[in-house]
């Protein structure tokens, strides 16, 4: 009797803290045409478990390159960890996107041990996040004033703190990032922990959640308040 090759999958585990050959337990695969953007979509979601703790992990890849639409043959990307600890999710509509798409980035730089690559990401959107806070009003872009320089990460984490836009906790996590940030583009020779990388993203995600999440949680409950104190009138 022929022996059965064992299917596996390389994925992030968030117990090993390592790229693993995950155990394939199950697997499904869907693609549909995009008729808004005017392109394919595939998608493939895989069950597994760790080798080494056999922490449950499922993993997806989205697919890059399609067949007879932009390319020769099909293409995937790497498979990144969606289930357990999924990346961040913000509900607010006033992120930018450059801010999701630097945590995106620095999620899958940290699943792929990236750590240095993770943490520009991070500062990246940070500095991002301060840019969009704090642009200049209209009525400060005439066309007889010098365009201001760009803001940068330093300054902005100060701003931010001097407008009450985030509290000392919140400015004292920025400047820790700002630090490994600085670190981080400067071809030193350093090694940032995957543990320093990570708390990191925890203290960006917060910031991002406090800033636009919380705030537009609290706008909606003090509308809600307001109009109940109207119905009561």
């Amino acid at each position: 009797m022929a022996n059965t090759v064992q299917k596996t999958f390389i994925v992030d585990c968030n117990v090993c803290k390592a790229k693993v050959a995950a155990i394939e337990k199950g697997f499904i695969e869907g693609n549909t045409f995009d008729d808004e953007a005017g392109e394919p979509y595939g998608q493939r979601v895989f069950l597994g478990t760790c080798p080494s703790c056999t922490t449950i992990l499922v993993g997806e890849s989205n697919q890059i390159h399609f067949e007879g639409f932009n390319a020769y043959e099909d293409s995937w990307s790497d498979i990144a960890r969606v289930y357990p600890q999924p990346p961040k999710s913000f509900s607010s509509w006033r992120i930018p996107r450059v801010v999701t798409d630097s945590l995106n980035e620095a999620d899958r730089s940290l699943q792929a041990g990236a750590n240095i690559a993770a943490c520009m990401m991070l500062g990246r959107a940070l500095e991002a996040l301060c840019r969009d806070i704090l642009k200049p009003a209209d009525n400060e872009l005439s066309p007889s004033k010098k365009p201001s320089k760009k803001l940068m990460l330093g300054e902005g984490i100060k701003r931010l703190r001097d407008d009450k836009v985030i509290d000392e906790r919140l400015y004292d996590w920025s400047q820790q990032l700002q630090a490994f940030r600085n670190l981080a583009a400067h071809p030193e020779d350093i090694s940032i922990s995957r543990e320093d990388a990570s708390d990191l993203q925890i203290f960006v995600n917060a910031i991002v959640e406090y800033v636009y999440d919380l705030a537009d949680r609290y706008d909606e409950f003090k509308t809600r308040a307001e109009k109940r104190g109207k119905q009561k009138k």
